[in-house]
């Protein structure tokens, strides 16, 4: 498979194939229609580059000084037509009068901007017919200019006009001219403009036209946009000038040598004479070479005219090599000298050695294989579209690092550079890919003659202006494309100028993962079942890896059975991760009239079709702030872990492929029931990379009364992590210490006996400073009263429902894909969301002790239908007031499995501290807890609202000894569970949050409403894959039982003591 050429001396062609015509005028290109002539990728456009900067000097390269580039980015005008026939004649006239036009930001999305609006798809197209490659008449285009003059010291020099990309075709004019044509948004379009700039003010006019043939191959999953939404700049060059550098650092793992290539190719070389250095800095700015590399160009026959091309290489005995964990980093600077020896232009590239190869089913990074810890990540600002500022650019880099994300899939596009820059430096393993996804039309462009040239253009053009980062591992041949010859067209370029780095494409092993080897070097798949990769694993003969490009789709309340993945991914040989979808939600801030802000998506700007809140599916909301599904995968990316060897030692694994464990500083706490009572540090750590290390324990066995539970929770922290600054806590790892053995029940309280009055409406029981009210017709606690303060509003009655998360069901979309398996739509087929409730017989008796109990039988019937729940309750009320519960729910086999089986109740207003002895401090669910350590944790009602985009289930706590609900004095009351429960705390009710669409929809309830489960059903990965795994489901034809005892809480009161003396 591909590895890095041990010649060191590339020798590959360096210009991607463009398809172009003349730019003969703007007549010609109006009867050429260019916007439905997929044939045509380009017109004048110069042959694709790596993304490089003209200096004076290579002094001035290795700086990043004095680089010879005019930024045009800025305030422009603009007008927007409804079809590109309505572009004026005069359009592109320099002495037009455009001051009465608006004015846009470049880069920028005129759909972002007041000029029409965003428009949100998934899979079908936003217009029709979908008849590709003809849009509809009605085609807004967007008609910029702008002006600007060229630096007096560039009057003697080429100078090229870079736009970074727009949505979807333009056409350029430079002072009237016409200078070429563009097509493809995510890459840049450039154009040698020389001849047509003049002295003083030059005009710039831009068409940029929104649909396009190219939008059949740019249908992916986000919003669509228009608009010029990356840089543009104009650079200069000397007359001869440095075309494009082409760098390969190859590593040889068995001996720690590298391998150095240059290529190096020259446009305009008018003969011989001329020469090309190359020197090579390592990370501390030293010289790594003895001396430069020096090389002649040549011209070669077939090649452009004009364009010389020199090879250099040289062989290194040791070199630092390049991985997401350790990115070294060295420089390249290329000067190109006059045949007398001068300077004439320099330019800088950062590279890094390492290797790519597959072998015995492994990705091998520098010898070794790596799991792939990754998200997909599309370019989105929540009020600048796709046009992404550099800062968030950064952000995002950060917060993955944070996070412990090792890898990104581009999807599904090339990013801004900038992004791959980062990713160089800060360290992530990058599959870069192709702007070419045609959804809506699957199985057919990818076989259409037409759109040949246009497949090979995007992905040779992608490879030659990126394959300089090391970061890139892979290059995609694009998404959900189907599989075609025109991906093997493409793939075959590839293979042929890049034997570094391997191909994928999920599309050709879609349909039978043996297949599809001429274009992927994996089998990527999307959504597949833990069951079939693990199968796959133990019985396939391919021998390539899989990592799956698409899994765990974040969209809401998701990420469940995380854990599942990858306990499956590191115990089975050739599995070796993946790519979550996705990494952020693509919400866009809207305000309502009262100045209320909220994310909007799909059908909130007048866009039709559209796909509704599937657009919000990421590990974090728009302003990169996590879900706490994020902190799940955090704490299952973390490159270590430990465990306990019997009582006494402590055995650390290291997870890191190349670095030990030195630099991280470990801590310990040790906690009885969420109380610290040790801490201290563990002794420096030097655990080989892949290695375990085993030490003394430096704590102290604690001493446990009955019933405490005692944890150690141990934080690696580190002081080097990227952007995240000192202190920065990598991970933790939690492990049990013991339980204290179970003493006698303690005795009854000594308090008077409860009395019990009989009426027609029902009971009223009484104690000293208790009391209570139970209905007669079904038995339901009406009051409970202590101390003269209500404790509860409502409830505990049954409770099956909960708001439907978006793996429960994509309740916005009308698509068939929606309904495939999603559990919601069974819910409402089956009734669960209309629940009739028959009571069946109701009891209440004085005990010997003083005591009352309460017996409650009920059958729950699935809307009103024959099949349903017998649920039968014992309350024992204490002489203290304390409420003691037994449920006991048998659910028909006849029923789907349940959103959830336990309790609702209410809490009056004024209730508002909670407080727990479970998971947290975030929200957590059955088959999403690995990332929510036991402890006691702390907060408001309102703190445990989570405010997912479309609203749904949230802020449920699992694994929960205790919860206490206070009010500010301190009064309250204790949720104590014999065996652990999932309770939750909300002011939101499962209607309020199943109906609204939006956070700013919500209505805030002054009770708080409480839940307590046996078990809720878990979250599931994916609302468009597998279902929640079937341990994770709350099954039918089963029996549950859930206890536990309601205590009031007296001011100054420790619900820890209160807990443990029941």
């Amino acid at each position: 498979m591909p590895a890095n050429d041990p010649s060191g001396r590339p020798d590959a062609p360096t210009t991607a194939v463009d398809t172009t015509t003349a730019h003969t005028g703007g007549a010609a290109v109006a009867a050429l229609r260019p916007w439905e002539t997929p044939e045509l990728t380009g017109v004048n456009r110069l042959p694709a580059r790596a993304s490089l900067l003209p200096f004076p000097s290579a002094d001035d390269a290795r700086a990043q000084v004095h680089a010879r580039v005019l930024s045009l980015d800025g305030d422009w005008a603009l007008r927007v037509v409804d079809r590109p026939e309505d572009t004026p004649a005069d359009f592109p006239d320099p002495d037009l009068d455009v001051s009465s036009w608006d004015t846009a930001a470049v880069p920028g999305n005129w759909t972002m901007q007041g000029f029409g609006h965003p428009q949100y798809t998934n899979v079908q197209m936003p217009f029709a017919p979908n008849r590709p490659p003809y849009v509809p008449a009605a085609n807004p285009t967007g008609l910029y200019r702008t002006s600007f003059t060229v630096p007096a010291d560039w009057s003697d020099s080429r100078v090229v006009l870079h736009i970074g990309g727009a949505i979807s075709v333009s056409s350029i004019w430079v002072n009237g001219t016409p200078v070429g044509i563009g097509k493809d948004s995510r890459l840049p379009s450039e154009y040698d403009v020389t001849g047509v700039l003049r002295p003083g003010a030059n005009s710039l006019a831009v068409q940029v036209i929104q649909w396009s043939d190219a939008s059949y191959v740019e249908d992916q999953d986000q919003w669509w946009q228009a608009g010029i939404h990356r840089s543009v700049h104009l650079y200069a060059t000397p007359a001869t000038y440095l075309a494009d550098v082409a760098v390969t650092a190859g590593y040889d793992h068995t001996t720690g040598a590298g391998t150095f290539g240059v290529l190096v190719s020259v446009g305009e070389l008018p003969g011989p004479g001329w020469s090309v250095v190359a020197t090579l800095d390592g990370p501390d700015g030293q010289a790594v070479l003895d001396e430069p590399l020096c090389g002649e160009p040549a011209l070669r026959a077939g090649d452009t005219p004009g364009l010389g091309s020199v090879g250099l290489g040289t062989s290194l005995p040791q070199v630092s090599p390049w991985s997401a964990e350790v990115p070294t980093l060295c420089t390249v600077v290329v000067s190109l000298l006059d045949p007398d020896g001068n300077e004439v232009e320099a330019t800088r590239i950062r590279t890094g050695f390492r290797s790519v190869e597959i072998r015995d089913r492994e990705l091998l990074i520098n010898g070794k294989p790596v799991y792939i810890r990754g998200v997909n990540r599309h370019e989105h600002h929540d009020r600048f579209g796709s046009a992404v500022p550099k800062e968030t650019v950064e952000q995002d880099v950060r917060v993955l690092k944070a996070f412990n994300v090792n890898a990104v899939r581009t999807s599904h596009y090339p990013p801004d550079p900038y992004f791959l820059e980062l990713a160089d430096i800060y360290g992530l393993y990058v599959i870069d890919e192709a702007n070419i996804e045609t959804h809506a039309n699957y199985t057919t462009i990818c076989d259409d003659p037409r759109y040949q040239a246009a497949f090979v253009d995007r992905v040779s053009r992608m490879v030659i202006r990126d394959r300089n980062h090391p970061s890139i591992f892979a290059w995609s041949l694009g998404n959900e494309s189907g599989y075609g010859p025109n991906h093997d067209a493409a793939a075959g370029w590839v293979r042929r100028v890049d034997p570094t780095r391997i191909v994928h494409y999920e599309g050709a092993i879609a349909p039978d993962w043996s297949a599809g080897h001429p274009s992927s070097d994996l089998i990527c798949p999307m959504y597949p079942s833990i069951d079939r990769i693990v199968e796959w694993a133990k019985t396939t003969t391919d021998f390539r890896p899989l990592i799956m490009c698409e899994y765990a789709h974040a969209m809401g309340n998701s990420v469940g059975n995380l854990l599942d993945y990858w306990q499956a991914i590191e115990s089975h040989h050739g599995l070796q991760g993946g790519f979550i979808w996705e990494m952020l939600d693509h919400g866009i801030q809207k305000t309502t009239e009262d100045g209320r802000t909220y994310w909007g998506y799909g059908g909130d700007f007048d866009d039709h079709p559209n796909d509704g809140n599937f657009v919000c599916d990421g590990l974090f909301w728009p302003d990169r702030t996590p879900h706490p599904a994020m902190w799940e995968a955090k704490r299952l990316f973390q490159p270590f872990d430990a465990e306990l060897t019997g009582n006494d030692r402590l055995t650390v694994r290291n997870k890191y492929d190349f670095r030990d464990l030195s630099h991280l500083r470990v801590s310990f706490e040790v906690t009885v029931d969420g109380s610290v009572v040790e801490s201290g540090d563990l002794p420096t750590l030097s655990t080989a990379p892949g290695g375990t290390e085993e030490i003394a324990v430096p704590w102290s066995a604690p001493s446990l009364a009955a019933g405490q539970e005692a944890f150690v929770t141990l934080r690696f922290v580190a002081d080097d992590v990227p952007l995240a600054g000192p202190g920065h806590e990598v991970g933790w790892v939690q492990l049990a210490l013991g339980v204290g053995a179970e003493e006698a029940a303690p005795t009854t309280s000594a308090a008077p006996a409860l009395t019990v009055e009989e009426s027609g409406t029902g009971w009223t029981i009484r104690g000293e400073q208790v009391e209570l009210v139970v209905r007669s017709g079904d038995g339901a606690l009406t009051a409970w009263r202590v101390d003269g303060v209500d404790l509860l509003a409502a409830g505990p009655e049954l409770n099956t429902w909960r708001a439907p998360t978006d793996n429960d069901g994509i309740r916005l979309a009308d698509a068939p894909w929606a309904r495939r398996h999603q559990a919601y739509f069974r819910w409402l087929d089956a009734g669960l969301d209309k629940p009739v409730t028959r009571t069946e017989a109701v009891r209440v008796e004085q005990e010997d002790d003083g005591r009352v109990v309460v017996v409650r039988s009920e059958r729950l019937l699935a809307g009103g239908q024959e099949h349903g729940i017998t649920h039968e309750v014992r309350w024992v009320v204490g002489t203290d007031g304390s409420l003691t519960a037994h449920h006991r729910f048998e659910v028909d086999k006849e029923l789907p499995d349940l959103p959830r089986i336990g309790v609702l109740a209410s809490v009056p207003a004024g209730f508002e501290q909670i407080e727990w002895l479970g998971r947290g401090p975030h929200e957590s669910y059955i088959d999403r807890k690995a990332g929510a350590p036991v402890g006691r944790w702390q907060g408001s009602v309102d703190e445990q609202y989570v405010p997912y985009i479309l609203p749904q289930e949230h802020g449920n706590k699992t694994d929960v000894r205790w919860l206490a609900i206070r009010r500010p004095d301190g009064v309250g009351l204790l949720v104590s569970a014999p065996t652990p429960v999932e309770a939750g705390v909300s002011h939101y009710s499962a209607a309020t949050l199943g109906t609204a669409r939006h956070t700013v929809d919500l209505e805030r309830d002054d009770v708080a409403y409480l839940t307590i489960d046996v078990r809720q059903r878990g979250l599931g990965g994916a609302s468009c894959g597998p279902d929640t795994l079937e341990r994770y489901q709350v099954a039918s034809g089963t029996t549950y039982d859930l206890s536990y005892r309601l205590v009031p809480l007296r001011a100054g009161a420790d619900p820890a003591k209160v807990h443990r003396s029941l």
